[in-house]
């Protein structure tokens, strides 16, 4: 295997990386800073947005790099010895296999983040409505 095979699996690690980062950073800003609803609503979809375009553009990657480096790597093998053949697919299977795992998890916890911060709102949605409603009755009674 090439450096340049061994930077593009590496580039696809980093990436995921990157990605898992920036949802929990994202995440934790939206919770901690103070402003009006509206505006952390419009945050918090904006982020959603932005993670959504990284991990498809994670995905992609992956999905483009992976073939190109298996066949790759099946292709070098052809002079080798059987048995070091045999060891080095099965390490290549091990890795695509890891790779798709990990794209699997960003999948997951993308979507667990997602239910998260609609819980969270819907939550919110029915303690603001409940207020409401007891404000109404507080003002009807006062008059």
């Amino acid at each position: 295997m090439t450096k340049n095979d061994q930077k593009g699996v590496s580039g696809v690690f980093l990436a995921a990386a990157t990605l898992v980062g920036s949802l929990v950073g994202a995440a934790l800003g939206l919770v901690l800073a103070p402003q009006s609803g509206d505006k952390t609503r419009a945050k918090i979809r904006e982020s959603y947005d932005s993670v959504v375009e990284n991990v498809n553009s994670v995905i992609k990657k992956v999905d483009d790099t992976l073939p190109d480096f298996v066949t790759r790597v099946k292709t070098e093998l052809q002079d080798v010895p059987d048995n070091v053949k045999s060891e080095l697919l099965t390490l290549t299977k091990d890795t695509e296999d890891k790779i798709n795992k990990a794209v699997e998890m960003s999948s997951s916890y993308l979507a667990d983040v997602k239910s998260t911060i609609s819980s969270t709102f819907d939550g919110g949605k029915k303690t603001l409505s409940s207020t409401i409603e007891e404000g109404k009755k507080m003002v009807s009674r006062n008059k």
